[in-house]
């Protein structure tokens, strides 16, 4: 009796890709939101920028009105001392077309330059104050220039940066944990297409095994009896008649079947293999040979030995060279080494292999020829991979399809 199917298994991912998502929407956001943000604040330090130094320019202006005198440099050291908090940072007395008369604190660049309004000086801010009545010095037309340091427009500038800084870094992190995510979650996805493989392939093992067993006894027991009675009936009746060409039609099926059974105990066979010191070359020439057809062998770079279970890779050499030669001529078998890797390629001049069916040929019973069992890539990938090896398909350069085993040394 065969085994039941187990009901397939359908994974939902991990919420995996929406959180993902998430993440990166998050971080986005957060990033854009900063940006806006400090944008805002930059805009609003400009306005208190001007207001601080217009705030400053009233009470120096009414510490200059309450002198009695010309200020000296000593007076305006003491205005600077006592609004030096407030953000001033110069004070001095320009005369005529530029002389200093008198000053406090130092200047950024040259402060004899007459200005009107309020000039950005580097860091700071430049405002001219031109002298009324009570500011003149000695009777003589004076202007003030005051250079301003910005102290509260600045720390909200240098706060936005933290905090822009702050937010590209958190969303970085986002966007780190989100790229971890993926990787993760396309690495579980791999991992449990391959598991949902290997059962698969477990049980259809299983099923081909219990097939086989029950159809191999009968089956013996029905080619024998239909090749006696092929071979009576030969004896008894010309070539062409009916009943004869009917026996060895029935001899033909059993062959075909019996074809079938051996292809399935070989696909359920264990993956157990038995490694020893082999020709790779001589092997590969000796499997291509023994197909029928035109098959080119290139074993120029061949490694004289490689540790292979020899009988079942050569079943890997003739089912690829057996599906090329029925793909198209010419056929051309090479073996070398690469690096680490023995390296088996086999291509052809047929049609090649769509891109969206380079990995479902290499499933159990699937196949376009009209004749044959579907095993036969299924197996020499099976074989490969006990190896520790690779079996893929690709374009060929010059056309056709092209088989590449690669296996490992150890």
């Amino acid at each position: 009796m065969l085994p039941a199917m187990p009901p397939s298994r359908a994974t939902t991912p991990l919420a995996g890709w929406s959180v993902v998502a998430t993440f990166v929407l998050i971080g986005v956001a957060l990033l854009a939101t900063v940006l806006s943000t400090r944008s805002s604040v930059i805009n609003a330090s400009d306005a208190v920028r001007r207001g601080q130094a217009l705030a400053i320019e009233q009470a120096v202006r009414a510490d200059l009105a309450d002198l009695e005198a010309v200020p000296s440099s000593d007076d305006l050291a003491m205005i600077l001392r006592e609004h030096a908090d407030e953000g001033l940072r110069y004070i001095g007395m320009v005369e005529g077309r530029g002389r200093i008369v008198a000053s406090a604190g130092s200047p950024v660049g040259d402060s004899t330059e007459e200005s009107r309004g309020i000039q950005e000086v580097g860091e700071r801010v430049r405002l001219t104050l031109r002298a009324f009545r009570r500011m003149k010095a000695g009777g003589r037309a004076a202007r003030y220039v005051v250079e301003v340091e910005p102290v509260q427009a600045n720390a909200l500038r240098d706060n936005a940066t933290v905090t822009l800084g702050i937010g590209a870094l958190a969303a970085a992190s986002l966007l780190g944990v989100a790229i971890v995510l993926v990787r993760r979650e396309a690495r579980r996805a791999r991992e449990e297409r391959e598991r949902e493989r290997e059962r698969r392939l477990a049980h259809l093992g299983e099923m081909s095994a219990v097939l086989a067993h029950e159809i191999k006894n009968p089956l013996a027991s029905l080619k024998g009896n239909a090749q006696l009675l092929s071979q009576m009936l030969a004896k008894a009746l010309p070539e062409s008649e009916k009943p004869r060409s009917k026996a060895d039609r029935i001899v033909d099926e059993a062959v075909r079947l019996e074809t079938l059974t051996n292809d399935l105990l070989k696909f359920v066979r264990t993956g157990e293999i038995h490694r020893a010191p082999t020709d790779p070359a001589a092997l590969v020439r000796e499997a291509a040979q023994s197909v029928p057809g035109e098959v080119t062998v290139d074993t120029a770079m061949a490694p004289a030995s490689w540790p292979l279970d020899a009988g079942r890779i050569r079943e890997v050499v003739v089912n690829l060279v057996d599906n090329a030669v029925a793909a198209g001529a010419p056929v051309t078998a090479a073996v070398r080494a690469d690096g680490k890797h023995l390296v088996i390629e086999v291509s052809d001049h047929g049609p090649g292999v769509p891109e969206d069916a380079r990995e479902t040929i290499f499933e159990p019973f699937h196949t376009t020829k009209t004749h044959g069992t579907g095993l036969g890539l299924a197996v020499a990938r099976r074989v490969v991979e006990s190896h520790g090896g690779t079996l893929s398909v690709t374009s060929a350069p010059s056309g056709g399809a092209l088989f590449r085993a690669e296996i490992p040394e150890s």
